[in-house]
C-alpha cells in the first residue's frame, strides 16, 4: 500500500473517533503528566508552539494567549475541534512525511505525541520536524519503542484493525531512534520507556520512547 493510501487510512480513522476522542483520551492514554511537565518547562511568553499530529488541540488549548500555537494533522475532523478550543491558533491538514512550508517559520517549541507511530521513514521526518525548530529549540516526540522480547513491540511493523480500515503501526529501536535524532542535527536532553496508549480489542499497552530533544 502505498504512503498516500495509509495516510488516506488514518485521517479516517481519527476523522471517525473525533467526536468521541476527547472522552476516549483518559482510556487510550497513559501520558502521566509528562507532556504537561515538558510544556511547564520549555514554552515562556510570547513563544511559537508547532503541535504536531494535534488532534483536538488537548496538548496546547491550556496555553497562554501569548503563546502562538500552530497544529497539524491529517484529520479536518480533529482541526475543527481544535479550532474551536483555541480560536486564536493556526490549524492546517499536513503529513508530517512533507517538509513544513518555510512560510510558517520556526518554533522554539515543537510536539510530536502518539502521532509518529504512522511514521514509516523516522529520520526523514525527524529531519523535517527538526528544520521547524529554531536554534535552541526543543522537542518532545515518541515513537513506539521496538523491543525484542517485550510482548507487542518485537517487530517493526504491526497491523492494527480498527472499526474502519486496518492500519499499520511503525516501531523502532533506542538506536534507530536515537541515530536518526543526531542525523537531524538534534541532541537528546531526556529519555525514557514508558507506558503510551492502551489498544482496547488486546487489552494491552502500548509503549512509548519518549525523547525530550534539542536543536543546536
Amino acid at each position: 500500500m502505498s504512503r498516500d493510501a495509509q495516510e488516506e487510512d488514518v485521517k479516517q480513522v481519527y476523522g471517525e473517533i473525533a467526536s468521541a476522542y476527547e472522552v476516549l483520551f483518559p482510556v487510550l492514554h497513559r501520558y502521566e503528566g509528562r507532556v504537561e511537565r515538558f510544556l511547564a518547562e520549555a514554552v515562556t511568553p510570547g513563544c511559537r508552539v508547532l503541535d504536531v499530529g494535534c488532534g483536538p488541540g488537548l496538548h496546547t488549548r491550556g496555553l497562554d494567549a501569548s503563546i502562538d500555537v500552530v497544529g497539524v494533522d491529517l484529520s479536518p475532523e480533529m482541526l475543527e475541534l481544535a479550532r474551536q478550543g483555541r480560536p486564536e491558533g493556526a490549524w492546517h491538514v499536513h503529513s508530517y512525511h512533507r517538509p513544513f512550508p518555510e512560510e510558517w517559520g520556526r518554533f522554539q517549541v515543537v510536539l510530536a505525541i502518539g502521532c509518529l507511530d504512522f511514521c514509516e521513514d523516522l529520520p526523514r521526518v525527524l529531519s523535517h520536524l527538526a528544520a521547524t525548530l529554531a536554534p535552541g529549540g526543543r522537542m518532545l516526540f515518541t515513537v513506539l519503542e521496538q523491543r525484542p522480547g517485550f510482548e507487542g513491540h518485537e517487530a517493526s511493523t504491526r497491523e492494527v484493525q480498527t472499526a474502519g480500515p486496518a492500519v499499520t503501526l511503525h516501531l523502532y529501536s533506542f538506536e534507530d531512534t536515537a541515530r536518526a535524532v543526531v542525523e537531524a542535527g538534534m541532541q537528546p536532553r531526556d529519555y525514557v520507556h514508558a507506558p503510551g496508549w492502551v489498544q482496547l480489542a488486546e487489552e494491552r499497552t502500548m509503549w512509548f520512547g519518549w525523547w525530550d530533544v534539542e536543536r543546536g
